[in-house]
């Protein structure tokens, strides 16, 4: 007997890592660019309300899911498939992980903390807003390719599982 349900699981994982690189591009391409164009203390604020305002979102909460559910996957994969298909099981979480998850933890979130600490018409806040520009929208490209990357793989992963038979 066949279950299908990790195909579905699959292009589940597939969708919301590519919503959620569709977002990091977004905000990456035009939203940090007008923000980094505007004027600088209230492009401070602006990012200080952003990111107070995204920790309460089903964003935030499918970085969070994919990372678990991934692994989770991963695990159970390993019990189960085979071939081409366990090996782009194994490669989506091993980019996801890396990429979206640990550069979100140790790279974005400690910018916006110390952003967050700053007052937005200070002079330190006006030095650091420099910084946190390009480094924050680095790491926020870095993001985006690795979620686009992982969808690709859990595509990959879902053609393969139906090709080869598994599902």
């Amino acid at each position: 007997m066949t279950y299908e349900w990790p195909l579905y699981f699959c292009l589940f994982l597939a969708l919301w890592s590519a919503i959620i690189g569709g977002v990091f591009s977004a905000f990456s391409e035009f939203i940090m660019s007008a923000l980094l164009k505007t004027e600088t203390a209230g492009a401070i604020e602006a990012m200080q309300h952003i990111n107070r305002d995204v920790i309460r979102t089903q964003f935030v909460a499918g970085i969070l899911s994919i990372a678990l559910f991934s692994l989770l996957f991963t695990v159970y994969s390993i019990a189960v498939f085979e071939g081409a298909a366990l090996v782009t099981l194994i490669l989506a979480p091993l980019v996801y992980l890396p990429s979206v998850f640990l550069m979100t933890i140790f790279g974005n979130i400690p910018m916006n903390n110390r952003l967050e600490g700053l007052d937005h018409r200070s002079e330190l806040a006006r030095a650091y807003w420099k910084e946190y520009g390009v480094q924050w929208t680095r790491f926020n490209h870095y993001r985006s390719l690795g979620s686009v990357l992982t969808a690709g793989l859990y595509i990959i992963a879902a053609l393969t599982l139906v090709s080869s038979g598994q599902v």
